[in-house]
């Protein structure tokens, strides 16, 4: 069972879609759900109603894909939905700093998902070499 955060700041609808999302996530981590079928549910996902963290891992997943986000990644998303709005996204903003885009890419350029974009990307980054 996923513990509710408790949110000080954070309006009902904005906390029913973040329950909502980590719903998804759990369904992810436990192999319920394919990355195609998250990304799929972000596509269709509003962000009516949403926080300002909410919308932010709401557009991530929107492009995961693109940004290689795998279910690895799901501790910060996490942590990001725990805190307050602002806190989180300020988290999630500090995070996206550590992230290696180089390693993902690599590890991930034979996943039949992901590495049709680890091409073009493993190319940009040897570009700029």
């Amino acid at each position: 069972m996923i513990s509710r955060p408790r949110m000080l700041h954070c309006p009902p609808m904005s906390q029913s879609l973040r329950d909502e999302m980590l719903r998804v996530f759990k369904a992810w981590e436990d192999g319920q759900l394919t990355s195609q079928a998250v990304l799929n549910w972000a596509k269709s996902t509003s962000t009516k109603g949403a926080d300002v963290c909410y919308t932010e891992v709401l557009r991530h997943l929107r492009g995961l894909d693109v940004y290689l986000i795998t279910s690895e990644d799901l501790p910060v998303y996490r942590e990001s939905l725990a805190r307050e709005p602002d806190a989180g996204l300020a988290y999630l903003k500090q995070q996206e700093q550590s992230f290696d885009v180089n390693r993902r890419a690599t590890e991930l350029q034979h996943d039949r998902f992901y590495g049709p974009h680890t091409k073009a990307i493993l190319k940009d980054l040897d570009e700029l070499k």
